[in-house]
């Protein structure tokens, strides 16, 4: 998957492979704006010329991430079988950059009953809550996909709102 480099190249180098965290001090200035307006995802566009991804489709995430997410959220790994990966998705136009709900969305209001579901103390604002959240845009694009009608309101909803995202810079 193409991306314009958002992060210093040894962004790295003591932590192994980590997710952008917001306020993320190894993202550039120069990235910083790429992530808000989500031009960094622009390079992509090959990739769909390529075949290997779709304009829109649940977003994918790093191999080796994708392993350790998918032992910690069950059905995690359901949201990309059978669909390819796309620039831009349903969880990309409702969730920030990293995954987190946006506070006026509808969702926002459920995130105390969607995270941390064990009620572990110290796990507030965890990966694991942002990646579940995400799942559940992702299961829910892909059940759209059952019904043709449901699709292409979901897709063209998607298509429509994902300029929105980028001109009001909400991908922090």
């Amino acid at each position: 998957m193409l991306k314009f480099r958002s992060m210093r190249p040894d962004a790295e180098k003591f932590t192994g492979v980590v997710v952008a965290t917001a306020n993320d001090p190894r993202i550039t200035r120069v990235g910083r704006i790429l992530r808000k307006t989500r031009l960094d995802e622009l390079p992509q566009f090959i990739n769909v010329l390529l075949g290997q991804m779709s304009l829109v489709g649940p977003r994918p995430e790093r191999p080796e991430l994708a392993e350790q997410l998918a032992m910690a959220i069950p059905f995690f790994e359901e949201r990309m079988r059978d669909v390819k990966p796309g620039i831009t998705g349903l969880a990309q136009v409702n969730l920030s950059y990293t995954g987190k709900p946006l506070p006026d969305s509808i969702i926002a209001k459920y995130e105390p009953d969607l995270t941390n579901p064990f009620k572990m103390e110290g796990t507030e604002d965890a990966l694991a809550d942002h990646m579940r959240i995400k799942l559940l845009y992702d299961l829910a694009y892909c059940a759209a996909m059952e019904d043709l009608r449901s699709f292409l309101a979901v897709e063209i909803g998607i298509l429509v709102r994902t300029p929105l995202v980028m001109l009001r810079a909400l991908g922090t």
